[in-house]
């Protein structure tokens, strides 16, 4: 009987353990453009996706950011200036975070990051530079840009 609640209280803790490593693995930390912490998580790093205010006329941008769990609230940009956000990829291989985009000329949507786009592309650093076009991702290797969402 003794063996039985021991085993039971370790199944629990266990439970605990893996419910609060799952919680975690769901958290963002957004800030303005900062520090460069790395963080690791057991199956791989934490991404950052920077986003960077370039759009002509020396306009202010305002961001909004979010996924199925995170809102990242509105952030404003001044030209030149850039926002990041960090997070770690869920274990299921669908983390999504779409953004709204607005200078003053109607709101754009970009979905910043896309798990099977962007985690073999851009791997632990997504930075994205916003133009009136679209954005483009630009990690010193390559730059794409893309359309604005429909």
């Amino acid at each position: 009987m003794m063996i039985m609640r021991q085993s039971r209280v370790i199944s629990a803790v266990v439970s605990l353990i893996l419910l609060s490593a799952l919680m975690a693995a769901t958290t963002t930390e957004s800030t303005r453009i900062a520090t460069t912490q790395h963080w690791h998580w057991p199956w791989g790093a934490r991404t950052r996706v920077t986003i960077k205010n370039v759009i002509s006329g020396w306009r202010q941008l305002k961001v909004h950011c979010k996924s199925g769990n995170d809102d990242l609230h509105v952030q404003v940009l001044n030209p030149g200036e850039g926002y990041r956000f960090k997070f770690w990829p869920n274990v299921q291989g669908t983390t999504l975070f779409y953004c709204y985009f607005n200078w003053g000329e109607g709101l754009r949507r970009f979905d910043i990051y896309d798990f099977d786009r962007d985690s073999k592309r851009c791997k632990t650093w997504c930075p994205w530079d916003i133009k009136e076009t679209g954005p483009c991702l630009t990690n010193g290797e390559f730059t794409s840009c893309y359309q604005w969402k429909k």
